[in-house]
């Protein structure tokens, strides 16, 4: 067995045994400075999937995991908002964190939903404190990353349902050149989608004041 086969065997069985509860406790990891092991949740949620092969099981993983994600990512938010800004510093470059804080202040919510969709190595987590630290509105926040990580997972697992074991066998080397341009091509849409909210919500407020 090669090298990339056997690892995809070792995660297939590792999904089998973790099952649902396990996407969930993984997932609750996923915004935290603490998770190294970026785009493991997708891996283990295709793996699963696989395993099952019914929309049944992959729907019910996809709300797992996306249930996970946003109660990890609101962990990490308030974090962020009772003082979590001199971690994020000591987590992450200076320049980088310039530019999450520039978005986050410009945007809102908006960047860490199109974060959430993003495939790795694209950062996640500083979007998350960031919009704790920088006081984004709870339910904004608690929507965007739910909204991207739900499509994100859905993405996952319509692959899964549709390769099958095909993608298995070749998962290090076939996913991420499979999913990566949707996933990016859906970020950039999000982005757009809530520019162009942001924008009429601005616009009702300017006609409000008239």
């Amino acid at each position: 067995m090669s090298p990339s086969n056997e690892w995809a065997h070792t995660l297939g069985a590792l999904a089998r045994s973790l099952g649902l509860v396990g996407i969930f406790a993984l997932t609750l990891f996923d915004g935290s400075l603490l998770w190294l092991l970026p785009g493991i949740n997708d891996i283990i949620l295709i793996s699963f999937v696989i395993a099952k092969r019914t929309l049944g099981w992959a729907a019910l993983a996809v709300v797992a995991a996306t249930l996970g994600s946003v109660l990890g990512a609101i962990a990490s938010y308030r974090i962020g908002r009772r003082g979590g800004a001199e971690l994020l510093r000591k987590r992450f470059p200076p320049g980088l964190l310039r530019r999450v804080e520039y978005w986050t202040a410009r945007l809102g919510a908006i960047p860490v939903g199109v974060a959430a969709v993003m495939p790795p190595p694209f950062p996640y987590a500083p979007f998350v404190f960031s919009a704790g630290i920088m006081k984004v509105p709870k339910n904004r926040f608690r929507f965007s990353v739910a909204l991207g990580r739900g499509v994100r997972y859905a993405l996952d697992a319509a692959l899964a349902l549709y390769l099958g074991r095909h993608l298995l066998k070749h998962l290090d080397r076939f996913y991420w050149d499979a999913l990566e341009p949707t996933l990016i091509a859906v970020g950039v849409a999000l982005l757009v989608w809530g520019l162009l909210r942001l924008r009429a919500a601005r616009s009702g407020a300017q006609e409000k004041l008239w």
